[in-house]
């Protein structure tokens, strides 16, 4: 029988998703010596990858946002200094469907031009100023580090910002997005079809159940679209390396099994050590921190969070695909195709890879049976159906499927509940109130992901990451 081994560390984080390497990464650089305590085999979470013989895939169809200046990631980017090589996206998104094509162009000029030519809307004064909103809520987002509560120290902050602006129009955080929109807006049914499906990549919520400002962060989520050399794989091992470099370790494949607090300490047990340490990061959900932490029960009004139906395959084709994250809507919703960059020959080599998600509810997949086994099929049949429907154009010579995810599979791989994915769904500005909070009262433990920061994707795991060092002292055994 192996020795159990006992091990200190002043900072440890529990779960490897985006969010927690990047706070070990930053907490690592403050002094802290960190360590990563993870069940899988790789980092990453719901943005994770897999390889396979035909080249790398990202598990999620995850895009690179936030890397404008002054945003999350480029914040995270430029505290650890990461030089990561990256491909802007222009358009961002590209939507297909039976009777339009549409450009989310990453420019208020092209934007509105492409909106006038597809749905006759003349909007150019619109976008200007929901843009200059969108900078200011970014702003502001970032002054709330125990988002979504406020110290006097924050709200001095904010009343020193640009606050007033968004003070002076009360129906951005009173209105649904589609009640805040131009009444030419409302009244084009093409336009809020694609503007819907958008807003569910970025915000969980169509326009008429989404708080007006979220729909203005996730409206412009496509100006600031890249894809990554390596894929989700080279950020991965961009954020690894910083851990190591600030004297960090890394635990995969050890599971925490329990959690006990002593003498204001946390000692945390896995599968073949035990760990102590003072501070502790939590980057998993609270219903799988409180099967862990004895004595706790720590409560979050989640609601239902989508799970994901995912599609993978290396392509071959005679002219590469370029616009790499296009949205294609058929008959029964939506299916996000996310593309490996042609020149991107750390992950592929001669093949494109091709991962396709779509939400559905995570309820729905309870057992691996034959009707599982029928549903991963029908889904493998209408993405491969779509894919040589859209893109046949680009003259497709061989196509090598993979494989499909459903929630239980991210369940399996990320013990998230149900195999959830993505953030809370959020109807208005008063249920931000649930989101778990930056730092627990009375302890040193810390919140980090999407169940403590609005929206989904790496910008907002990011973002809680740089919350969770604002202000915290290292603490030290």
């Amino acid at each position: 029988m192996n020795k159990v081994k006992n091990q200190t560390f002043d900072t440890i984080v529990l779960g490897a998703g985006m969010g927690g390497l990047a706070a070990a990464a930053l907490w690592g650089k403050q002094g802290s010596k960190v360590a990563v305590l993870e069940s899988h085999y790789n980092g990453g979470g719901c943005a994770s990858f897999f390889k396979r013989r035909e080249g790398i895939y990202d598990v999620g169809a995850t895009t690179l946002s936030g890397l404008k200046a002054h945003r999350p990631v480029s914040r995270v980017f430029n505290e650890l200094n990461i030089e990561l090589k990256t491909y802007q996206c222009d358009p961002g998104i590209v939507v297909k469907g039976s009777n339009l094509t549409f450009h989310f162009y990453a420019n208020i000029d092209k934007l509105s031009q492409e909106l006038k030519d597809v749905f006759n809307l003349d909007c150019y004064e619109t976008l200007k100023d929901w843009k200059e909103i969108e900078s200011i809520l970014w702003e502001l987002l970032d002054l709330i580090d125990n988002f979504p509560f406020l110290s006097f120290k924050g709200l001095l902050k904010l009343l020193k910002s640009k606050i007033l602006k968004l003070i002076l129009r009360p129906s951005l955080f009173l209105k649904s997005f589609y009640d805040f929109l131009p009444s030419q807006m409302q009244n084009s049914p093409q336009f809020i079809k694609v503007l819907d499906e958008v807003l569910m990549i970025s915000t969980q919520q169509t326009s008429k159940n989404c708080p007006a400002f979220m729909g203005l962060l996730g409206l412009f989520y496509p100006f600031d679209t890249h894809a990554i050399n390596g894929g989700m794989m080279g950020l991965i091992r961009a954020l690894e390396d910083k851990i190591k470099q600030y004297r960090g370790e890394l635990f995969y494949r050890s599971e925490c099994m329990e959690i006990v607090k002593v003498n204001n300490q946390y000692c945390l047990k896995t599968n073949e050590n035990m760990f102590y340490c003072k501070n502790l990061i939590s980057n998993i959900s609270p219903e799988n921190l409180n099967k862990i932490y004895q004595n706790r029960n720590i409560q979050q009004n989640k609601g239902s969070i989508w799970g994901a139906m995912t599609a993978y395959f290396s392509i071959k084709t005679q002219k590469p695909i370029t616009n790499l994250y296009c949205q294609v809507h058929d008959e029964q919703g939506s299916l996000f195709f996310s593309f490996s960059h042609p020149n991107d020959l750390m992950r592929s080599g001669e093949w494109q890879q091709v991962t396709v998600s779509s939400h559905i509810e995570a309820s729905k997949f309870k057992n691996r049976d034959a009707q599982y086994l029928e549903e991963k099929n029908r889904f493998k049949d209408r993405v491969l159906a779509q894919f040589k429907n859209f893109f046949n154009s680009h003259g497709i010579i061989e196509i090598k499927f993979s494989c499909v995810g459903t929630p239980l599979t991210f369940k399996s791989y990320t013990h998230r509940p149900s195999g959830e994915v993505g953030g809370l769904r959020h109807y208005s500005i008063f249920q931000l109130l649930r989101l778990m909070p930056k730092k627990l009262r009375g302890e040193n433990l810390y919140f980090v992901g999407d169940y403590g920061f609005p929206g989904q994707g790496i910008v907002s795991v990011f973002q809680s990451a740089l919350n969770s060092v604002k202000g915290a002292s290292v603490q030290k055994l």
